[in-house]
């Protein structure tokens, strides 16, 4: 399966989030929730799927997937989320692309006594 992700800026407000994806054959399980791919009311000319949730279209080439998910960015996104690279699954967990690096965390003050 090929998938594209689709940067959208979250709404203020919103937990609205892309934490898990895996692939198992024509199902896309996204945050625990599994869609079946085939089962999808999809436009053959548009490739768009309809009350898919994170699915923006779903366009199928004989056994090939190439599915164009959204994912849900907010302000401080890395790199790699606002400009992420393609990928290709056969099966399995599918890497999301890495979120920005925590900044370090200030030590703990020392007691002065």
């Amino acid at each position: 399966m090929n998938i594209i992700f689709s940067p959208i800026v979250r709404r203020p407000g919103t937990d609205d989030a892309l934490d898990t994806l895996s692939v198992s054959g024509s199902t896309l399980t996204l945050n625990g929730q599994a869609q079946d791919l085939a089962a999808l009311a999809v436009d053959p000319e548009t490739g768009l799927a309809f009350d898919a949730g994170y699915i923006q279209s779903a366009v199928r080439d004989g056994d090939d997937w190439t599915v164009t998910l959204l994912l849900p960015i907010g302000d401080s996104a890395s790199e790699a989320q606002r400009f992420p690279v393609p990928v290709t699954v056969a099966s399995g967990p599918v890497p999301l692309p890495e979120p920005p690096e925590a900044p370090p965390e200030d030590p703990a003050p020392e007691d002065t006594l």
